[in-house]
């Protein structure tokens, strides 16, 4: 059966570890992944003691200096990460969303099929702030 929390989500609560129906379980997954994905995507290259070479993003305020040619560049970054570091997606898509005239923030729609017993897909938006923040909302 495939487990809807990661492992540090379940050594740190192991009561929620009962049985959930389809629904519940489908719905824990989504939020466990996007949990991981918003730790994963605010975590910079070198900066993860498990993975410190290409685990995280590289740093976004260098690639302010080039926009709007750098888009690209990011919206390969996203994907990229979450293909490799979270195996609980496939198909992952990345489409660049207008933010109209704010030229210093960038918006993603991010869209993936969840790997689960059940079909379903994920579907969020990600907002990357002049800081180099990523927010996410699904």
């Amino acid at each position: 059966m495939f487990k809807a929390r990661t492992l540090l989500e379940r050594l740190d609560n192991p009561a929620l570890d009962k049985p959930l129906t389809g629904n519940q379980n489908l719905e824990a997954l989504g939020y466990s992944i996007l949990d991981h994905l918003k730790k994963m995507l605010n975590t910079r290259l070198g900066n993860s003691l498990t993975q410190p070479d290409d685990y995280g993003m590289i740093d976004l305020s260098e690639l302010r200096t080039n926009m709007p040619d750098s888009i690209n560049d990011v919206q390969n970054a996203i994907r990229n990460s979450i293909e490799k570091y979270e195996p609980r997606l496939r198909n992952v898509k990345v489409e660049h969303v207008n933010s109209g005239d704010d030229l210093f923030i960038l918006k993603f729609k991010v869209t993936a099929d969840i790997v689960a017993e059940r079909r379903s897909s994920l579907s969020f938006e990600t907002v990357v702030e002049p800081t180099g923040q990523i927010d996410l909302s699904g």
